[in-house]
């Protein structure tokens, strides 16, 4: 009997050392390193496994698995596909930065925080679609110098700080209603944006918002914020109407305000290259966090009969 109590004791020793030391490897999850975090709960510390496709434990050592941590993943030259499960609320600063074969991140529902350049110099990343999170604040440079180009934002947001898409591929963006402020140099540096459209809920806009984006068209409503920053920065700016604001019925991608077959043109014709007219933030048609073919037939499928709408 003292030799198994004895035993306990030993193995709970080691749990806490292990836990005080945060080297702790998570069970099931080759490669995907964690730590005891403030709050007693878990953080993602770093991945040392092999496999392309990272999915992110829910829970280990009866804890629940909530962010990502400082540089947990910077450079890493494996990983391809980034999988939050439900429950994480943070990518902390440039938690998934610098990884160049990084294409594909499904965001959690519960993500409520991007920190300072959190998915930052991400060469083969396209996609930040975070209509579906529970997304407060973007921090500084979160995606900047990507290769993003379609975005959808939550309705959740609050506030876009500096430089978040600087330097990206980003062509459009709906901000949504609720938003208060744009940073600095946040739309700078983007030759292929074309359109983004301020709420009057907008009320401060940083320096150099569209700074070197110079075929961007700003649509906003009559006497808000953004229509006065334009005019005093010689940003071409359109005023529109409330019924004028985007669509944001998902698979509208042709921006009509209804889900046809044209929109499954539009969006096959957009994966093979050709740029259309077209409205990312509905793209997403399976809500997988990617846009791809998939998206198109799931869409096709629906109008045909084959299968519910998501």
């Amino acid at each position: 009997m003292k030799k198994i109590v004895s035993l306990i004791i030993a193995a709970a020793v080691l749990a806490a050392t292990a836990f005080s030391a945060g080297a702790l490897t998570a069970p099931g999850y080759p490669g995907v390193q964690l730590a005891n975090d403030w709050d007693d709960q878990l953080t993602v510390t770093g991945y040392t496994g092999d496999d392309p496709v990272v999915r992110i434990p829910e829970t280990a050592y009866d804890k629940v698995v909530k962010r990502i941590d400082q540089k947990a993943f910077y450079n890493n030259q494996i990983v391809e596909k980034l999988i939050m499960h439900d429950n994480m609320t943070q990518v902390k600063k440039w938690g998934v930065r610098s990884c160049p074969n990084l294409k594909n991140v499904y965001y959690s529902k519960s993500l409520v925080v991007l920190y300072d350049q959190a998915f930052s110099y991400n060469s083969k990343l396209t996609s930040a679609f975070l209509r579906n999170t529970a997304l407060d604040e973007m921090n500084v440079g979160v995606y900047m110098s990507s290769a993003v180009e379609y975005v959808s934002l939550p309705d959740t947001l609050k506030s876009i700080y500096a430089t978040v898409f600087e330097n990206t591929k980003v062509r459009r963006v709906d901000i949504p209603d609720g938003v208060t402020q744009i940073g600095n140099r946040c739309f700078a540096g983007c030759a292929q944006l074309e359109a983004v459209y301020i709420p009057a809920s907008v009320k401060k806009l940083g320096e150099d918002v569209f700074r070197n984006s110079d075929n961007v068209t700003v649509y906003t409503t009559q006497g808000s914020a953004a229509q006065k920053y334009c005019s005093e920065n010689n940003v071409n700016c359109v005023v529109i109407n409330e019924d004028e604001i985007p669509s944001k019925l998902l698979g509208d991608v042709n921006g009509d305000k209804d889900v046809n077959i044209n929109d499954v043109t539009f969006m096959q014709r957009e994966l093979a290259g050709y740029k259309t007219d077209f409205y990312p933030q509905n793209c997403d048609y399976d809500n997988n966090c990617i846009f791809d073919i998939n998206d198109a037939t799931r869409l096709q499928l629906d109008l045909a009969g084959f299968r519910e709408k998501v």
